[in-house]
């Protein structure tokens, strides 16, 4: 039987999906079954799944301590969680070799080498580092195409300008209009202060300094207004920020705080 190659049981054990060849093949084979969830808990470790990663049974001299530091009996002795086979136990593919009980005072035990298992390869540790960093270079290549995505949809720069304080107000400020994928214009002023009498408010202004537009109220900070489409930039590339008495009138009251006018952005 042709078994999955080691790039697709490492692509398994990260749980990335397989073709329905492959997919089906692990499904049948026990032996490349086993090899998945072997190179998976590797992996499960070093993602730090605590959880599901299988647990190791602790060496028997723990066990050994324990015994000796609670006084327990010599019945107890045994390691509850070893699972030593019996002294009969044979090693299929081995001869039986006769022994005998072992003076405590001779070192020496006969040593049987076990064969592996016919059909298994065996994963170096050269092997399962490579596996583990292709995890980690899938997680990096997902945060980049992300960070690529959220680049992209950025919303361009397409024109600004410094906002300089008229007689009177020391403030400064500036101005700097956005447009997104569909073509909306959005203003970000940023104001150092608002020491005037009333509220200051932003305003869109034509060269002639006669027809305006209102974007609305700011206050020290940044702020951002959505420019209206019937606004048309070229025509009103005045930014003003006015000094604006709490009198209900919706008109300009002729005293700015900060001015400047919108130029194309180099970009």
């Amino acid at each position: 039987m042709q078994h999955l190659d080691p790039g697709t049981i490492s692509m398994a054990a990260l749980d990335e999906p397989l073709d329905a060849a492959a997919q089906g093949h692990l499904n049948r084979c026990d032996t490349c079954a086993g090899e998945v969830l072997e190179l998976n808990s590797v992996v499960l470790a070093a993602r730090g799944d605590v959880i599901g990663a299988p647990l190791e049974s602790p060496d028997a001299q723990v066990w050994a301590a324990i015994h000796q530091e609670l006084g327990l009996q010599s019945s107890l002795l045994p390691d509850p969680l070893s699972n030593t086979p019996q002294p009969s136990t044979t090693v299929p593919g081995h001869p039986i070799t006769e022994t005998t009980a072992a003076d405590p005072a001779e070192p020496d035990t006969t040593v049987v080498a076990l064969k592996p298992r016919a059909g298994r390869r065996t994963f170096t540790s050269r092997f399962l580092v490579a596996a583990v960093t292709v995890g980690v270079l899938t997680g990096a290549a997902a945060v980049w195409a992300a960070q690529q995505l959220g680049a992209e949809s950025a919303p361009a720069v397409v024109a600004q300008s410094e906002l300089d304080p008229l007689e009177g107000f020391t403030a400064q400020g500036s101005a700097t209009v956005y447009a997104d994928d569909d073509g909306a214009g959005t203003l970000e002023i940023t104001v150092t202060d608002d020491l005037v009498a009333g509220y200051q408010e932003v305003w869109l202004i034509a060269p002639d300094l006669q027809q305006m537009y209102s974007l609305g109220v700011v206050g020290a900070g940044t702020s951002s207004f959505t420019i209206p489409d019937s606004v048309d930039l070229a025509a009103f590339p005045i930014v003003d920020v006015s000094d604006e008495p709490l009198d209900g009138d919706p008109v300009h009251s002729g005293v700015s705080v900060l001015r400047g006018t919108l130029s194309a952005s180099a970009s």
